[in-house]
């Protein structure tokens, strides 16, 4: 194993369609934090594993996570430049339901702090479901097939309806690691105030809790392409933004990532060909009351939060 000073002091490890793009990229700008380049390295879950390269051998994308890093000495590579910073920090929400994740992180990175950001069990997965719309890489074509605890798919792959069982996840972090090295927040919070939001992470991880960062994107919108065309365009995916990465000298594609105006137009015209057409109260209440309530009900006593508004009104 490598002894390197410049690793991780933080990591962002979930729950995935619930923010984490939002915080990695709000950290990311403040002048004492040094984010991870590679959202998702997956290591602490990963680690070792060969990885599948080509969605023709996974089609189902059970093991498709071709960005991930699985080597040590690779992983430590990545905060080389991390020299000037306070804090350190990497975002990987396979973290919060993959096994081998508590154990691996405790080992590598005992001391380091873990944030937590929950969103109600059904609109992340509903979120999750536009996602694979708009990337068009959907399971099945329905949602409501998730409620099908035979389907293979929507039950066997993990970030689907598996992630939503957070009780089940974040105990198991409890077992390894003390509460006072967990920071947990609600999707909601974030989007009620995402300034007092960052202020207290700003604070729990370490760095100066006065700065601000500009909040004006909101990152990684899920919703269903109304323009196949504009989509393959400038989609996250897109030939666009392909072409720029290629084209373009490294230093240029720094610069535009770190530019809020340009990210902000991008977002802009993705959202307007987005269509997120909102799940009804009929199949939330069957998600709740058939899949997630027990877990729910848990969650609440573990991290001492009223998960009220979580609950569908009979």
């Amino acid at each position: 194993m490598i002894m390197n000073s410049l690793l991780p002091t933080f990591l962002i490890i979930g729950a995935g369609k619930s923010g984490t793009t939002s915080l990695h990229k709000y950290l990311d700008q403040h002048p004492e934090v040094f984010m991870c380049p590679v959202k998702e390295t997956n290591f602490f879950e990963l680690e070792g594993e060969e990885l599948v390269r080509s969605r023709k051998q996974d089609p189902e994308r059970f093991k498709h996570y071709p960005q991930s890093v699985t080597v040590w000495e690779e992983y430590v590579k990545l905060f080389n430049q991390a020299t000037r910073a306070k804090a350190i920090g990497e975002t990987s929400p396979m973290y919060l339901y993959g096994k081998r994740s508590p154990e691996n992180i405790r080992k590598y990175l005992p001391e380091a702090k873990l944030i937590v950001i929950l969103r109600e069990p059904t609109s992340r997965l509903y979120s999750r479901y536009l996602h694979l719309a708009r990337d068009g890489r959907l399971p099945t074509p329905n949602f409501e097939d998730a409620l099908d605890k035979n389907n293979t798919v929507w039950w066997t792959r993990n970030d689907l309806v598996q992630e939503g069982f957070y009780y089940k996840h974040l105990s198991r972090y409890f077992e390894f690691f003390p509460r006072e090295q967990i920071k947990i927040f609600l999707y909601e919070d974030l989007q009620k105030n995402p300034v007092k939001v960052m202020k207290e992470l700003f604070g729990f991880i370490g760095v100066d809790d006065s700065f601000q960062p500009n909040m004006e994107v909101t990152y990684n919108l899920s919703g269903k392409p109304k323009n196949g065309f504009i989509n393959s365009l400038i989609g996250a995916d897109g030939v666009l933004i392909k072409s720029a990465k290629a084209v373009l000298p490294g230093g240029v594609v720094k610069l535009l990532k770190k530019s809020t105006a340009s990210q902000k137009m991008v977002q802009n015209i993705r959202k307007k060909n987005l269509e997120r057409p909102p799940v009804t109260p009929e199949v939330k209440k069957r998600f709740y009351s058939e899949v997630y309530a027990d877990d729910i009900d848990k969650l609440e006593k573990l991290i001492n939060r009223d998960l009220s508004r979580w609950k569908p009104k009979a």
